[in-house]
């Protein structure tokens, strides 16, 4: 992995957890607002969800970019005692990259074709469509790195150690 990839992860971590802290603030005085009616609080559901958006699809860049997704284990773990190893692996890998780059591609399909407004601050959806093909792009570049570990051999098919108990 990379100096930059680091930093890369390190920034995807940054806002996805800048975010859900946002998201946290605005739902508390949201509630709190209910019982002491300081001010009216109605524009925080519409920047709620665009921060949840960018919330979930930063996260999961991140997620893919450490290759911490949820996954079967039973069937890597059966291969991975054969020789089939590395072609499972490989087959695996372009799959999730083949996923991505459709998912990427539709995704900023739809934030091309977006014209609609928000209905409080009327701002462009694209703001929200936005998140989807910019960190599906990360996870393009992510994948194709992945990729190209294990077909070349040259680094572990997971970006950072897993800090889980399970390792």
């Amino acid at each position: 992995m990379t100096h930059i990839e680091r930093h890369i992860g390190t920034v995807l971590r940054t806002v996805a957890v800048a975010l859900l802290v946002g998201i946290l603030v605005l739902m508390v005085a949201g509630v709190l607002n209910r019982f002491l009616p300081l001010t009216s609080l109605d524009w925080s559901d519409e920047i709620i969800e665009l921060m949840l958006v960018w919330t979930i699809f930063t996260g999961s860049a991140e997620v893919w970019r450490i290759n911490q997704h949820f996954a079967v284990e039973i069937v890597p773990q059966w291969v991975g005692r054969t020789r089939f190893d590395k072609a499972y692996r490989a087959f695996v890998a372009l799959a999730g990259l083949v996923f991505i780059a459709i998912f990427t591609w539709k995704s900023l399909e739809l934030f091309l074709r977006a014209d609609d407004l928000s209905p409080y601050f009327s701002w462009p959806r694209r703001l929200w469509y936005g998140a989807m093909p910019i960190n599906g792009l990360l996870m393009v570049v992510f994948s194709v790195r992945q990729v190209w570990a294990i077909l070349t051999g040259t680094a572990a098919n997971k970006a950072e150690p897993s800090t889980s108990a399970g390792g």
